[in-house]
């Protein structure tokens, strides 16, 4: 198939070989834009490469030796770092690169110059066609023009011939008439044959243009149309080639510079700045001393000259070694983290595609510094464990601490230490009962009465004092430092978290109402002793333990049979029968709000307890702790620790402590 078998109209593939040439224009106009694109950015990479040229110079020796000199004051070493001389090809190459862009962008601005001189050519040949075509169409136009013309001839002829017919017919025949009819025949066929003549030439004419000029003019202009075609090919191919002769001379520049980085020698490197960097003249730190004060000379040793000092260091001790056991038991916790973390950066390094290397390096570092952290803490208890030790000597069998945990003190008492008075905040010992102010605690012998309890009463006191007060030391760190003041050290809290709450009213003070929960029975001033009262009140709930024990029912009066000899146990009897009760479970009856007697004798105090409604739902999350549900009524028992309160579900029947904000007290 071609244009001249196929195709008549030469204007439309004309125009169609003007989109051609417009196409061409298009493809010349990328190469321009690119050209001038290529020619900025080599401007930009040009100053690129200058600034970091300069600052390379600038640099020196410092990715080599660091910031120091040689060893002589040089500025030159014998051999640079090998990451250095990899830097430097880097940079050499980079100019290198910079270079072949310049190349790329002149033979960019070349192949523009010739597609422009080639579209010019192409548009002249163009133009020949159309004159060629416009020509021969030209002449069959006017071959059929004077065709016409000899038409309009003959058939005038014709009709002056019939004209001189009809007047001989009329007229008569006569010599001149008949003379004038033989030349006007003679004429009317010259005319007849003349224009017989150009009609032939006209009608071959035409079919010479249509069957002949246009197919050859048409079939032309294909070839002018599959030279375009080509010369796209030419162009597009000698475009690419060039961009990927750049790029592979980038590429090689480039693989030079990787099989450099490659080379890289890293112990090398670091044994070189070590070379200039390690120090000559280096002095360890002098030890810090004791200086001389008013006082006259202060030896440089612990202080062991009185009771006093050996009981405030074996108090120190005791949380010393608490807080070492806690420290050791992080630290190896630690230690299998950073085992696992390490594990993981090893396993992303060597395969990127599993994970972020970086990432876990950053945990890596993390973890290492809350470790250095932790040892520094170990460190610490340590030291001031060691020096204690060697000062006054530890005897296990000799120390019985006391288990301390904070109270509040609603009325006045007097501290077991140091006499004065006692009131707000201070520290009560779960086992015996021991009340002192918190800046007494380390001055305080440790030697709690616990001692004398048998080892299987001292497993279930300790057992249901953990019911209401969880000890810090479980699970918190108390952290000391090296100063011996006795405001440094923490008392033992309770760990559990408590939302902010409402003031309790139970906790007001009441001048005519004891607190037996607040006097000190250690204390010379108190009235209390479990002797002299005939009955107490149960506190809590208790379920006995062994068969010599009985059940308590809070609430309940139970009548003393034998008081607290000093192991923490009370014989009573009550509603279950006559057995042991912990001490710590009764309280005074005079703790009772507006108590009335009842008509068997018995104090009627359930009626007047504290009453609270429950505002909100709440889920236990320990063992001590009570599940409660909305609008459940429940009874105060005691002010456990900051926000907490012990209550009684009147539901249920379950004791346990609350958040003291979840609860609305009851007007009595």
């Amino acid at each position: 198939m071609s244009f001249g078998s196929e195709l008549q109209d030469v204007q439309s593939v004309n125009n169609y070989l003007l989109n051609d040439l417009a196409f061409i224009q298009d493809f010349r106009e990328l190469v321009k834009e690119r050209f001038s694109i290529e020619k900025e950015y080599i401007h930009k990479l040009e100053n690129l490469q200058k600034k970091y040229v300069q600052k390379n110079e600038k640099r020196g020796l410092s990715l080599s030796i660091g910031s120091i000199k040689g060893q002589n004051g040089e500025s030159t070493i014998p051999n640079i770092s090998t990451f250095q001389q990899v830097y430097d090809k880097f940079i050499e190459k980079f100019d290198d690169t910079v270079k072949e862009r310049n190349d790329y962008a002149a033979k960019l601005n070349t192949l523009s110059d010739n597609i422009k001189a080639k579209i010019n050519k192409k548009e002249e040949l163009r133009k020949k066609h159309m004159d060629y075509y416009s020509k021969i169409n030209s002449e069959v136009l006017n071959m059929s023009a004077e065709t016409d013309k000899n038409e309009v001839k003959f058939r005038e002829a014709c009709s002056n011939t019939d004209a001189l017919k009809k007047k001989i017919d009329s007229t008569g025949d006569d010599k001149k008439s008949k003379r004038n009819l033989e030349q006007s025949i003679i004429d009317m066929n010259n005319k007849k044959n003349i224009y017989i003549l150009s009609l032939r030439v006209a009608n071959a004419y035409n079919e010479k243009f249509i069957n002949v000029e246009i197919h050859n003019i048409l079939d032309s202009m294909q070839e002018f149309h599959e030279s375009v075609m080509e010369y796209y090919k030419s162009i597009c191919n000698e475009y690419l080639e060039s961009e990927n002769e750049l790029y592979q001379n980038i590429e090689s520049s480039n693989e030079e510079v990787i099989e450099g980085n490659n080379q890289i020698d890293i112990p090398s490197d670091v044994n070189l700045y070590i070379k200039y960097n390690k120090p000559r003249d280096w002095k360890q730190p002098e030890i810090k001393r004791i200086p001389t004060i008013s006082l006259g000379e202060i030896k440089d040793a612990i202080y062991t000259n009185d009771d006093n000092a050996v009981t405030f260091l074996r108090n120190i001790l005791l949380k010393l070694q608490q807080n070492l056991s806690i420290l050791k038991d992080d630290i190896s916790s630690k230690n299998k983290e950073i085992e696992g973390i390490n594990g993981m950066y090893q396993t992303y390094k060597a395969t990127p595609s599993f994970g972020d290397p970086d990432e876990a390096l950053q945990k890596l570092t993390d973890a290492k510094k809350e470790i250095a952290h932790l040892q520094l803490e170990e460190l610490k208890c340590e030291v001031q464990i060691k020096v204690i030790t060697e000062a006054i000597g530890y005897d296990e069998t000799s120390i019985v601490p006391h288990n301390f945990k904070n109270k509040k003190i609603i009325n006045k008492t007097i501290c077991s230490f140091c006499g004065e008075s006692l009131w707000g905040k201070g520290l009560a010992c779960r086992e015996c009962g021991y009340l002192c102010h918190t800046k007494c605690e380390l001055n305080v012998p440790p030697n709690c009465g616990k001692v004398k309890l048998p080892k299987n009463k001292r497993t279930s006191i300790n057992s249901i004092n953990s019911v209401s007060s969880v000890p810090a030391s479980s699970n918190e760190r108390i952290s000391l430092p090296i100063s011996h003041t006795i405001a440094s050290f923490p008392t033992t809290s309770s760990s559990m978290k408590s939302p902010i709450s409402a003031k309790n009213p139970f906790l007001e003070d009441d001048d005519d109402d004891d607190d037996t929960n607040n006097v000190n029975p250690f204390s010379s001033s108190s009235d209390l002793n479990i002797s002299s009262l005939l009955t107490m009140k149960a506190a809590y709930d208790y379920t006995k333990q062994n068969s010599d024990e009985v059940d308590l029912r809070a609430g309940e009066i139970v009548t003393i049979i034998e008081d607290d000899k000093g192991d923490g146990w009370a014989k009573v009897s009550c509603s279950s029968g006559t057995g042991l009760v912990p001490a710590n479970y009764l309280e005074s009856i005079s703790n009772i709000p507006n108590y009335t007697t009842s008509n068997n004798g018995h104090t009627s105090f359930l009626s007047n307890l504290k009453r609270a409604k429950v505002i909100y739902d709440y889920q236990s999350q320990v063992d001590e702790e009570l599940t409660i549900t909305q609008d459940d009524i429940v009874t105060f028992i005691e002010n456990s620790d900051p926000g907490w309160i012990k209550v009684k579900n009147e539901k249920t029947g379950n004791i346990g402590l609350i958040p003291e904000s979840y609860v609305e007290y009851l007007s009595t």
